[in-house]
């Protein structure tokens, strides 16, 4: 829009003199003002905006292509010439830049990984991840800007409507979209360091299911071995909430397998994936700081049937309506020998560069997954990756306060209406 005003002022100063030129300078200058005063969202919207594109797009982008490629070392010599990586188009967003690449023959994904922290300089960026879009092709995101740094309250879930059980909000991701955490068919693995915000994680997928739980189509049955310190406020919740290590522990999940079993029985050969109702609800086994079952119990026999149990939910539970969400502090293999079988991992801010390979996998770093890199003081903020999917999505989980909790109780705490089942009947305490 500024450049209509700029070339009618030129004109005018050619076509009829300096002064005529300077007179319709100051008028532009004047209107732009006066339009900046009376409509400040237009304003934004039609000059501030596209002046900020179109100095992003040139000013760091494609005005300095050639140059930061060279300096990064992603160039290449052939006959004489040099050979620059084709910058094929830039997107400018709000909090980052998206920027297609083609790059050369001869070089890889890794090439341009291992030279992140160099481009993330070069272009003004807080960090930039890179990312395969097709065979020689490559996607650069340049995010200059977190909109993950504030926490994100809890919105108030819906009365009276039963959730998506595979698109759980929970969260936002750091393209400012909503967070679906898929809970139907899957377990998910949650692993952070003391004040990650691992209970921020397990509070949200809770509240998420909270009208499903309300309506009578999912249960919650969690094992909370700190005494239940964490999940004690929200007991009303849950089917049954075992707060030890010990008996209690081992008869809730004995519970759990046994639902599985004659699940199992029963869809043998009908479905391949059970679809949750009143009769037969999902189950979703919460389990905090699961490594106090499998390596920090001190009697044997009951660690070796608890990793026994663990082991057949999470082998075969999945398929019947059964899945199972656990934290972790310390993810090591000797630790949580069982850690693969969880096909969502979400890791925040851990301790150690290896932790991170633990829990996403050995690429996740190289692609941008840096938990030993986060803040302290953002809990719930960590990375998602999906079994089948190497990328890791950056997220942030709800931060769920006491008083969320409180109105999460009052709300959708299970109605003695539905009809129990031989899968459902009991409630521990």
């Amino acid at each position: 829009m500024i450049s209509i005003p700029a070339i009618t002022s030129v004109w005018m100063a050619v076509t009829c003199g300096p002064l005529v030129g300077l007179l319709a300078a100051i008028w532009s200058a004047l209107a732009l003002f006066s339009w900046f005063l009376l409509s400040p969202q237009t304003f934004r919207q039609w000059v501030t905006v596209r002046l900020r594109v179109q100095w992003r797009t040139w000013g760091i982008y494609r005005g300095r292509w050639a140059t930061v490629c060279t300096l990064c070392g992603l160039t290449a010599g052939l006959d004489g010439h040099v050979m620059v990586p084709i910058l094929r188009s830039v997107t400018i967003g709000v909090t980052s830049d998206v920027l297609e690449v083609r790059i050369l023959t001869g070089q890889s994904l890794a090439d341009w990984q291992s030279r992140g922290d160099a481009l993330a300089e070069a272009l003004s960026a807080q960090r930039v991840t890179i990312r395969s879009t097709r065979p020689g092709s490559i996607r650069i995101t340049a995010h200059h800007g977190d909109p993950l740094t504030t926490p994100i309250q809890l919105p108030r879930p819906a009365r009276g409507t039963t959730p998506d059980l595979s698109r759980l909000w929970v969260g936002l991701t750091e393209a400012g979209e909503r967070w679906r955490l898929p809970l139907l068919g899957q377990h998910i693995l949650v692993a952070g360091a003391t004040g990650s915000g691992k209970g921020s994680v397990l509070w949200s997928i809770i509240a998420a299911v909270g009208p499903a739980v309300r309506a009578g189509c999912a249960r919650l049955v969690v094992v909370d071995p700190k005494g239940g310190m964490e999940f004690g406020r929200g007991q009303v919740l849950f089917t049954s909430l075992a707060h030890d290590n010990g008996e209690q522990t081992l008869a809730a999940l004995r519970a759990v397998v046994a639902v599985m079993q004659k699940r199992a029985q029963r869809l043998r050969g009908k479905t391949r994936l059970h679809t949750p109702s009143v009769s037969a609800p999902l189950i979703v086994l919460i389990i905090d700081e699961i490594a106090s079952l499998t390596a920090y119990l001190g009697d044997r026999r009951t660690r070796a049937e608890v990793e026994q149990l663990l082991g057949l939910l999470l082998s075969q539970g999945r398929a019947v309506g059964i899945s199972v969400v656990a934290a972790v502090q310390d993810p090591s293999k000797d630790v949580l020998p069982i850690r693969q079988l969880f096909s969502i991992r979400v890791g925040l801010r851990m301790s150690e560069a290896t932790q991170t390979a633990m829990v996403l996998g050995a690429a996740a770093r190289e692609a941008g997954a840096l938990c030993d890199g986060i803040s302290t003081g953002t809990p719930g903020v960590g990375y998602v990756c999906t079994d089948g999917n190497a990328e890791p999505l950056r997220v942030r989980a709800f931060h769920v306060t006491d008083s969320a909790i409180d109105d999460l109780v009052a709300r959708f705490a299970p109605t003695r209406a539905h009809p129990r089942t031989a899968e459902t009947e009991g409630r521990q305490s």
